[in-house]
């Protein structure tokens, strides 16, 4: 019997292991990657250069292919130069961007469609309610030291102790070169700094030194007022952007802190709201549309780097259900984790880790054991789309 075929075109991890996985099951392997065609996706002849390449692999043999190129575009470019050249060929492609699907396989039926994070989010959310044993070989390092912490800015405080100074000098001058009673120096310094100027006590008819100071109470105050001012201003309206980005003390407890907002992120994060948990999204990255429909759907939002053990304190991570650190970076996710550890190490924590061996060894040595490849969970349904689709005959390629 003759070894089925299978095109596989990608270059990331999911296509590693879709090698490997296809090729442990006796399949005739033929890897490609379009990465020797260019990157200009508006280059004129970027999509007969596709065809030519894919030409001389002679598919007429192969039996399925399975486009899980790391960019939609590209797998969207791929299915369509197939479809075009082999119109019955079974495809199965990868595409995050779920809202294009229906018309690709609406427009081609040998065309099947799958989101590797749609397909890996509910492990992911199930990792909730798995059991686990807290013991630890090891005492974590305790949370940051108090230098990590923002330092509080004296520079009004002092400006406004300066200028008290700056009052009560001139008043006590008033009051013994002018002979005004106390009262009445204070008022005339006020309304001097004030620039009101009532005219009921002026420097007309006083000494040289006495309008001199008065000239150096105009200016001097006026450098104060104006700083003071200022730099109020600027603390207020950095305080209001602060707390719009979520960056203050979240006081919540038994919620979820959910790091990264990606495209495994949103998913996960979307399923754990409906599941009622109350989910505090920790991202970088501010102006994403994820973060936007999360936070419509209920979720908090801190805009800041989960790896700041700072942070993690903000977000309430002493008192927290649950922390899982989705980013797109092994050694992030776990820095993260470690790093939130540290603060409880009875926390559970659910960490994406895209190499599988790599997750093993964090299970073995640092006792993380809800650590997910997303790619290793993805493998086994592109896979098994290829093979449960009937293999027909393809007419002979179109020129």
């Amino acid at each position: 019997m003759t070894a089925r075929s299978i095109l596989i075109v990608g270059s990331g991890h999911l296509a590693s292991r879709l090698n490997t996985l296809a090729e442990s099951r006796g399949m005739d392997v033929i890897r490609w990657t379009s990465d020797a065609v260019g990157d200009d996706p508006h280059s004129s002849q970027r999509f007969e250069a596709i065809r030519r390449a894919l030409a001389n692999l002679a598919l007429a043999s192969v039996s399925g292919a399975i486009l899980v190129d790391e960019q939609d575009e590209r797998n969207l470019e791929l299915a369509i130069v197939l479809t075009s050249m082999h119109p019955r060929l079974p495809i199965v492609a990868s595409m995050f961007n779920e809202n294009i699907a229906p018309h690709m396989q609406g427009a081609n039926p040998n065309l099947r469609v799958l989101s590797p994070a749609r397909l890996a989010a509910q492990a992911f959310v199930n990792a909730l309610d798995e059991p686990l044993q807290h013991g630890l070989r090891y005492t974590p390092r305790p949370p940051a030291p108090p230098w990590a912490r923002a330092r509080r800015d004296w520079f009004i405080p002092a400006l406004v102790a300066g200028f008290a100074i700056a009052l009560f000098a001139a008043a006590a001058y008033f009051h013994r070169a002018e002979h005004l009673s106390w009262l009445d120096a204070l008022y005339f310094v006020v309304v001097t700094t004030a620039t009101v100027g009532y005219g009921d006590i002026s420097l007309a008819q006083s000494s040289s030194t006495s309008k001199l100071v008065g000239i150096t109470l105009i200016l001097t105050s006026t450098v104060f007022i104006w700083m003071i001012f200022s730099l109020t201003v600027d603390k207020i309206i950095r305080h209001r952007v602060q707390m719009a980005l979520g960056r203050r003390r979240h006081t919540q407890r038994g919620h979820v802190i959910l790091c990264g907002a990606g495209r495994l992120g949103y998913l996960v994060g979307e399923a754990l709201l409906k599941r009622g948990e109350r989910v505090l999204v920790v991202e970088l990255r501010e102006g994403l549309d994820a973060v936007e429909h999360l936070r419509s759907l209920g979720a908090d939002i801190y805009v800041g780097d989960a790896r700041s053990p700072r942070v993690l304190e903000d977000a309430g991570v002493r008192r927290a259900k649950a922390l899982y650190s989705l980013v797109a970076n092994d050694f992030v996710n776990l820095e993260i984790g470690l790093n939130a550890r540290s603060f409880d190490p009875r926390l559970r924590l659910v960490l994406r880790i895209f190499d599988e061996s790599m997750a093993q060894r964090i299970k073995d040595q640092l006792d993380i054991h809800l650590s997910f490849s997303m790619s290793a969970i993805a493998d086994e349904h592109f896979l098994g789309a290829t093979e449960r689709a009937p293999h027909v005959g393809d007419p002979a390629p179109v020129a």
